[in-house]
């Protein structure tokens, strides 16, 4: 049962690809076409009743700072790109977690953060691919759980004093 799950999941993994920069729509999106957007470009990651993002959801990430305001009621590129990692994200980090992994590193613009996110991405999804099937869904859990403590402890970690 357990390796027919992994299999059917590794299906949908396999087939996922981030939407390319050059084709998250660069005219400004209503939010219905948000969610539209944003459900269909991430949905091989979720199970099939998960509710992937919802306008509250939109809202609140704007209001946390999370995604840039929008201009009036329409949502940029820019915007959808932070929504489109934010969806994954989300599974793994807290709000000032995601707040800071969102951040272009200084000198890098929207664009170059995304792209590298999605080649992160991929590279990280094809590895986890490569070890399929694991033994049970607290092998996963576990391993989630250690990688976000491993997170939190390089994204809020006191400075050491050589970094100073």
């Amino acid at each position: 049962m357990i390796n027919k799950q992994q299999s059917a999941f590794a299906e949908r993994l396999a087939a996922y690809t981030p939407v390319k920069w050059e084709y998250i729509p660069d005219l400004g999106l209503y939010m219905d076409q948000v969610i539209t957007f944003v459900e269909r470009q991430c949905k091989a990651l979720y199970l099939d009743n998960e509710r992937i993002l919802t306008p509250a959801m939109v809202n609140n990430y704007v209001k946390m700072g999370l995604v840039s305001r929008p201009d009036g009621k329409k949502y940029a590129q820019e915007h959808l790109a932070q929504l489109l990692m934010i969806c994954v994200l989300k599974q793994a980090s807290s709000a000032e977690g995601m707040k800071l992994l969102l951040a272009p590193p200084e000198g890098e613009d929207i664009k170059a953060h995304y792209e590298h996110f999605c080649q992160t991405q991929m590279e990280v999804f094809s590895a986890l691919l490569a070890e399929l099937p694991l033994q049970s869904p607290t092998t996963c859990a576990v391993r989630g759980a250690a990688y976000r403590f491993l997170c939190n402890a390089i994204l809020f970690a006191a400075p050491m004093e050589d970094e100073k």
